[in-house]
């Protein structure tokens, strides 16, 4: 399944991210999807709910927003202030 393991690059980053900036929890990743990417809200959705399980990300939410385009991209992280 090839938007499980984009599930999990995006975890790693997000992980990454907040060591990096001693900053935990990530609260929220923020994603565009763009319709000719060849993947769609819901499988990802579905993929990122199976990869987060057992990670620090289990409560993260993934807040999906459709562009048009080929891009697929990570444009956001949100911590708990």
């Amino acid at each position: 399944m090839h938007e499980l393991s984009i599930a999990l690059s995006m975890i790693d980053v997000a992980e990454e991210e907040a060591a990096n900036r001693g900053i935990e929890p990530v609260t929220a990743i923020y994603v565009k999807i763009g319709v000719l990417s060849g993947v769609t809200p819901q499988s990802l959705s579905a993929a990122y709910e199976l990869a987060r399980e057992n990670t620090g990300l289990a409560n993260t939410r993934l807040v999906i927003e459709e562009v048009p385009g080929h891009e697929l991209l990570v444009t956001a992280l949100e911590f708990e202030s």
